[in-house]
């Protein structure tokens, strides 16, 4: 079976706006890349120390519905973000009966929050699309600052990325980012037809928890 897989001479440009405000204008599902929620739970809620109160921005939240799992675990204080309004739209009417679950067409390089205010950042991908277009190094730059500075002193931003680290942890490091690293690995669900072409068997988590003398 993998010696009929043929791959497409080149591929969409998903650090572009374009890209998926046309993908989203024709598609209406839920789609959870790389890992489903199911597999995150343990990760994600002792980052959260189990408290239901803690305000969690999703960045690029797409379709996925990480956000929806979150809020029926009792999570109710999530802000997803993401810069399709197309799929905003569509979040805000699927969504309109989690009340407390905000939906809001933003740029990640440009978080136009408060500093200080979230508990947890979750980010699946939405870094990895960014270093797949023009400019990625600043633009990742400047998304990592963002994403700093609206974390709480002690809050953690978590990375799911394909991604491993020796191709990520640079983006993650600078002197403006006083904050801890850890990362771990799950394994992916085997699929025959790509066993030949990937270069992992892996995905990767990526936990940055800010200092907390830092602001």
């Amino acid at each position: 079976m993998g010696d009929d897989l043929e791959l497409p001479d080149t591929f969409p440009d998903f650090s572009s706006r374009e890209y998926w405000e046309s993908r989203y204008s024709s598609e209406n599902t839920s789609y959870d890349w790389l890992l489903p929620f199911s597999q995150l739970r343990n990760i994600i809620l002792p980052r959260l120390h189990d408290n239901t109160q803690s305000e969690i921005l999703i960045v690029g939240c797409g379709n996925s519905r990480i956000g929806e799992e979150l809020y029926r675990d009792g999570f109710h204080n999530i802000t997803n973000i993401d810069y399709s309004a197309a799929v905003i739209r569509q979040m805000l009417e699927k969504y309109r009966e989690m009340e407390e679950m905000d939906f809001t067409e933003m740029n990640v390089c440009n978080i136009e929050f408060p500093p200080g205010c979230f508990d947890m950042v979750f980010d699946k991908c939405t870094l990895d699309c960014l270093l797949c277009g023009e400019n990625s190094f600043q633009k990742a730059s400047m998304m990592m600052q963002n994403v700093f500075r609206v974390l709480k002193p002690g809050g953690v931003y978590m990375l799911v990325s394909y991604g491993m680290p020796d191709a990520r942890i640079g983006y993650l490091k600078n002197k403006f980012l006083n904050w801890t690293i850890e990362h771990a690995k799950i394994a992916k669900v085997p699929l025959e037809q790509f066993t030949s072409v990937e270069l992992s068997q892996y995905h990767y988590i990526y936990i940055c928890t800010k200092a907390y003398d830092s602001m």
